[in-house]
């Protein structure tokens, strides 16, 4: 772990917040990891990406291309042609998103055992049940 000088919890928390919001639309974290691989055009990321609208995939790029993460190209052809990459910035995310994939890779297999662990230390009148829906 490494030592900031000078810096008090409280800064650190809002600059760990401001990096999460970033991150913070559902889709960010896909469309970060998928042009983590190389430049997509929309119709790619749209496909790629899943079960997205086409105007959640557009607010989801704008917000992306506003914070400086990605960058957008559009051609000026018939039809138009727009392309999506990282930017230095966008790529400077990924490292902590590996970091935060292999951390949930070790600590979080099993279904979560460290939330199945908790709930069996509970007295056993507090259990909590599980919804049937």
């Amino acid at each position: 772990m490494c030592a900031v000088p000078d810096v008090s919890d409280f800064e650190m928390v809002r600059g760990t917040r401001r990096a999460l919001t970033l991150l913070g639309g559902k889709w960010s974290v896909e469309v970060i990891y998928l042009l983590a691989s190389g430049t997509r055009r929309y119709s790619e990321v749209l496909y790629e990406v899943g079960e997205i609208s086409k105007k959640t995939l557009t607010q989801t790029l704008r917000a992306l291309e506003r914070d400086g993460l990605i960058s957008r190209r559009a051609y000026p052809e018939v039809p138009p042609r727009v392309e999506y990459s990282l930017t230095p910035l966008g790529w400077s995310m990924t490292g902590p998103l590996m970091a935060l994939y292999e951390w949930s890779a070790e600590h979080l297999t099993d279904g979560g055992r460290a939330r199945s662990g908790h709930r069996e230390m509970l007295p056993r009148g507090q259990r909590r049940l599980r919804s049937v829906a």
